[in-house]
């Protein structure tokens, strides 16, 4: 027996099997979290009167449709993470959020011609959003830390940003429903920044949790 046959002896005594999560199970919860943070950001805060009325911006349309497309990729690669494999890359949340900058860029684009647009990036209402935002991801990023802890990530770093982002699209997506500003800078900035902030923070402080 070799000094390394007695290392791998040592390691193999410490280590205890992860049990397989199940992503089906891991979806159904996030999607239940999501609905109940929703209904009740709705309850507690209201809803858009747009919403009310069917007469939707469509813009409004267009920035819910990306968060939730964002919310559903980021969920969906985060949970499978909690499975040791090769080969979750969370594809497909890349894509969802490369589409939902195309909103700020534009937003940003809108205000450099029309200084007028500038409004919408007010302080006082876009850190409303921000704070209400993040914290109505709180009970999303709580579950998928506890499921990804649960697992065995191959990848920490990526999976910690995978679930800041669902996180943080989840509570961009309900505060998105009731806030009373309809201008597109202030959609397209500060409701987007939502879950960068949260991907940003999750991505800085949930890795040293999830190591195996």
């Amino acid at each position: 027996m070799t000094k390394f046959d007695a290392l791998i002896d040592t390691l193999a005594d410490d280590a205890a099997p992860v049990p397989p999560q199940s992503t089906q199970v891991g979806r159904a919860v996030l999607a239940a979290i999501a609905a109940a943070t929703i209904a009740a950001v709705v309850m507690l805060l209201g809803i858009r009167e747009e919403l009310t009325t069917r007469s939707t911006d469509p813009i409004l349309g267009v920035t819910m449709s990306l968060l939730a497309l964002l919310a559903v990729a980021a969920g969906m690669g985060a949970v499978r993470m909690a499975r040791p494999q090769v080969g979750a890359s969370g594809s497909g949340a890349r894509w969802a959020l490369a589409a939902l900058l195309v909103l700020p860029v534009i937003a940003l684009a809108g205000v450099a011609e029309d200084a007028g647009l500038a409004a919408g990036l007010a302080g006082g209402a876009g850190l409303r959003c921000l704070v209400i935002g993040l914290f109505a991801g709180v009970g999303a990023s709580a579950f998928l830390t506890y499921w990804l802890r649960r697992g065995a990530p191959v990848a920490p770093e990526r999976a910690s940003w995978l679930a800041g982002l669902a996180a943080g699209a989840i509570g961009a997506l309900a505060v998105t429903l009731e806030c009373p500003e309809d201008a597109f800078a202030h959609l397209g900035v500060w409701h987007v920044a939502i879950p960068l902030v949260a991907g940003a923070a999750a991505r800085m402080l949930l890795p040293r949790f999830l190591r195996w």
